[in-house]
């Protein structure tokens, strides 16, 4: 999708915020914003909001000499999401239909975006709470699952660190339909997206096929992305993406894919014509 006008104030919060998470002093804090709006003022729109973000993680990374500046943040998201992880488990293999309950809590992880959200564990709790009874679509609910159904071997795309935790949950509901499942993280570290090491950390172990997409983009635009990433995207039956930035970057790309995200932004509310807020599960345009 292309990048709004609304989402270049939004780009610009998002980089003070990570600068002020960083303790930045504020003579440092003006020089890497000025190089910031340098590159936004030639960016073009016809490109996608994740992928400004890519320049703009590039210049603070640069800037302060640190490979990943939410190294913190995502341990404390994945410790605290660990903490409810046997107890969500439990409510999945309880329920009637531990595929969509599974498909809820994943769902739920993905306020743990401090793109856009500041770090509040209370709010995760609430979302926890409200996991069962938040509005979904379910007869794209029921589509999802017959795709399910019909794949043998499905990929899955994480978005933020702790909610792959939530992931992990999903992914042991699909093995447990005998599917091939691989699970994708970013090559490098780029705000607070699930990377590798974020991945063991989340409870991902030898048994969990896990590849990284060589990309620092915070989404997944396919033209950054590594050969074998992309060999393994085509030759999925399944790809299930999760959050906004990979809607954003992937909801026009040349194959069928299927996405579980919040919607977090007006911007994304208007292309899925739904409310900021809302639960969805969508296709690309395509």
């Amino acid at each position: 999708m292309n990048t709004y006008p609304e989402c270049i104030p939004c780009l610009l919060k998002q980089s003070f915020s990570a600068l002020q998470m960083c303790n930045v002093g504020e003579n440092e804090t003006f020089d890497i914003l000025k190089q910031i709006l340098k590159r936004a003022a030639d960016f073009d729109p016809r490109h996608s909001p994740p992928e400004m973000a890519m320049y703009i993680h590039r210049i603070i990374r640069t800037a302060l000499n640190c490979a990943d500046p939410y190294k913190e943040i995502k341990h404390k998201a994945i410790q605290e999401v660990l903490k409810y992880e046997n107890e969500i488990r439990k409510r999945i293999c309880d329920s009637s239909n531990p595929l969509y309950t599974a498909i809820r809590f994943a769902l739920v992880g993905n306020v743990l975006d401090f793109a856009i959200f500041d770090w509040n564990p209370s709010v995760l709790a609430e979302q926890l709470e409200n996991a069962m009874h938040k509005e979904i679509d379910e007869d794209k609910l029921f589509v999802l699952e017959q795709e399910i159904n019909k794949a043998a071997s499905i990929m899955v795309i994480g978005d933020n660190a702790g909610e792959s935790v939530f992931d992990k949950l999903l992914i042991e509901q699909l093995r447990g339909r005998n599917k091939d499942i691989v699970y994708v993280v970013k090559g490098v570290p780029v705000i607070n997206d699930v990377t590798l090491n974020d991945a063991v950390d989340s409870g991902f172990d030898e048994s969990f096929r896990v590849i990284d997409n060589g990309s620092d983009v915070p989404g997944t635009l396919l033209k950054y992305t590594s050969e074998a990433f992309l060999s393994e995207f085509y030759r999925a039956d399944l790809v299930l993406a999760k959050g906004q930035g990979n809607y954003e970057s992937l909801c026009d790309c040349d194959r069928k894919v299927f996405f579980l995200t919040q919607v977090k932004c007006p911007v994304i509310a208007r292309d899925l014509n739904r409310k900021t807020g809302d639960w969805v599960i969508a296709e690309t345009h395509n």
